[in-house]
């Protein structure tokens, strides 16, 4: 049993960084909207308001580093919000 503790550990690391993130996601995108010379789309902010409140943070981040987030800035509240479903969004 204890041999099997170290591959056990070894496969849930694994597996945990297969799975990529909502921010990790955007920050393909982005990257891949940026070398094509395009800008953000018009509903990146319900893209990002559908996100978890670390996710968003962080794309937030991203996304003003490669300077494509540059108009209206996001309020303290819409960055904590909780993660809102889509439904929710389109009221």
């Amino acid at each position: 049993m204890r041999r099997a503790a170290p591959y056990l550990v070894a496969m849930s690391l694994a597996a945990g960084s297969a799975a990529a993130t909502d921010a990790e996601q955007l920050a393909r995108d982005a990257s891949d909207w940026l070398l094509s010379g395009q800008g953000l789309p018009r509903d990146y902010r319900v893209l990002l308001l559908q996100m978890d409140s670390a996710d968003r943070l962080l794309a937030i981040a991203f996304l003003r580093r490669v300077g494509l987030l540059t108009d209206r800035p996001w309020t303290v509240e819409d960055v904590l919000r909780p993660a809102q479903p889509q439904t929710e969004l389109a009221k």
